[in-house]
């Protein structure tokens, strides 16, 4: 059996594809798992820019080129990186829960996410930064988190999520 099947073709209704159980189950638990990964490296994120903003960074033995890049980008950047690890963590616990409103609270933490990367990544000692990826491994992570973007349609035009975010009775 492929991975599309065809119901109903002997019994007079029009045979429509659907997805096979086991793929959307597979594929569910595979994006919460991979968001979940990136949750929490975005809650790390998260809390280093809090500290280095709000608190002590030096006895918390943060990197000083982070610190200066944080103190350069403004609070507008501060409030996007927060922003998108608790949209990434909605979207994990909507997904748990089979929630309509994990696309779109998926897709708004990508675009803080994207948008707080640039911020960061145009500053001039972020290639100096001791934990800055690579060039690659950046592209590579983008990719991997548009790829979950796919994934999260397919699973809400497969009927895995409900398809309104508000069902009117």
């Amino acid at each position: 059996m492929g991975f599309f099947r065809r119901r109903g073709a002997l019994e007079g209704r029009v045979p429509r594809p659907e997805t096979g159980r086991w793929e959307i189950v597979a594929l569910r638990w595979g994006l919460i798992v991979g968001i979940s990964y990136w949750a929490l490296t975005q809650l790390g994120s998260a809390t280093r820019v809090l500290i280095i903003k709000f608190g002590d960074a030096v006895s918390a033995g943060i990197d000083p080129t982070l610190v200066i890049i944080v103190d350069n980008m403004g609070m507008f950047g501060a409030a996007l990186t927060v922003a998108n690890a608790v949209a990434y963590s909605g979207a994990v616990a909507l997904l748990v829960m089979r929630m309509s409103a994990a696309l779109p609270v998926y897709a708004a933490a990508l675009v803080f996410d994207l948008t707080g990367w640039v911020i960061y990544s145009t500053h001039s000692l972020y290639d100096f930064w001791s934990d800055s990826s690579n060039q690659i491994e950046d592209w590579v992570a983008n990719g991997l988190l548009l790829v979950g973007l796919i994934g999260l349609i397919i699973l809400r035009q497969a009927g895995a999520l409900p398809k309104r975010l508000v069902i009117s009775r």
